[in-house]
């Protein structure tokens, strides 16, 4: 026990430096509340680096403008800035210089959770929590009736192996979804974001686990979605790409082209 106790005590420790930690990232004092929008997307000059005035800069000068409900494709070789220029939009790191709006106002000047709460970003590698299918797709939206929880679910391609399960959507889930395989657990992660019903919706790689067939099936169903949001994918495989209205490309952290397939 004692041997226990000194092990916990330092893990303690640890934890406590993690919870005492200042974000980086803090609100303004005077955050502007802004009502729902339209998810209208513009990086303005944005500059970026990671890790300080000494790093090398990720973007450079970048330029792009979403239109509400507008589906744009993010590609470029690994390392290009991608997932870097998405995760500006929630405001997960801050600009060096130049600005990123959401409906025509800075991110900045939003308190983290309203702008958060507009915005649903799936992961390449998603997080699931031990608990049941439900709860985990609820995750974002405690108050989602059954209905809605099913429907994403289908527009995920997910209703299929969930319903062959031995519960359906009161099957447990092991911690990170370990008993799922990886394509199941990245479309958990992406009905688990239609859910909320976001402004914009960030796909970032998320459907790299699944098989050609599934991809171009969920695609169709967020085509077809009643659910009228910005969509920014970053992809790969050219399915996902064509079917947005609009493509920018990223060399070195610059947009070397813009436009449609």
């Amino acid at each position: 026990f004692v041997a226990r106790l000194a092990q916990a005590d330092a893990s303690a420790e640890r934890i406590n430096e993690v919870l005492n930690t200042e974000p980086a990232i803090s609100d303004p004092a005077d955050a502007v509340k802004s009502p729902p929008g339209d998810g209208a997307v513009t990086w303005r000059d944005v500059s970026f680096r990671y890790g300080g005035a000494r790093a090398e800069p990720v973007l450079r000068g970048i330029d792009v403008q979403v239109k509400p409900g507008e589906t744009l494709a993010i590609v470029g070789a690994t390392g290009s800035g991608k997932s870097s220029l998405a995760h500006l939009v929630p405001r997960f790191y801050d600009v060096e210089s130049g600005v990123v709006t959401l409906d025509g106002l800075d991110v900045r000047a939003m308190g983290q959770q309203d702008l958060r709460v507009r915005i649903a970003v799936v992961p390449q590698t998603p997080n699931l929590f031990s608990g049941t299918i439900a709860d985990n797709l609820r995750f974002g939206a405690r108050e989602a009736s059954d209905e809605e929880v099913k429907q994403a679910a289908r527009l995920a391609q997910a209703e299929s192996f969930i319903l062959a399960m031995p519960n359906g959507y009161e099957s447990e889930l092991e911690a990170r979804g370990t008993n799922l395989s990886g394509g199941q657990r990245q479309r958990l992660a992406i009905a688990r974001a239609l859910i909320c019903r976001p402004e914009v919706l960030i796909l970032d790689d998320c459907t790299s686990a699944l098989d050609a067939g599934t991809e171009a099936r969920l695609l169709q169903a967020l085509r077809g979605w009643e659910h009228r949001c910005t969509r920014l994918i970053i992809a790969q495989r050219l399915g996902a790409i064509r079917a947005a209205d609009r493509i920018v490309v990223l060399e070195d952290g610059e947009v070397v082209g813009l436009g449609a397939h």
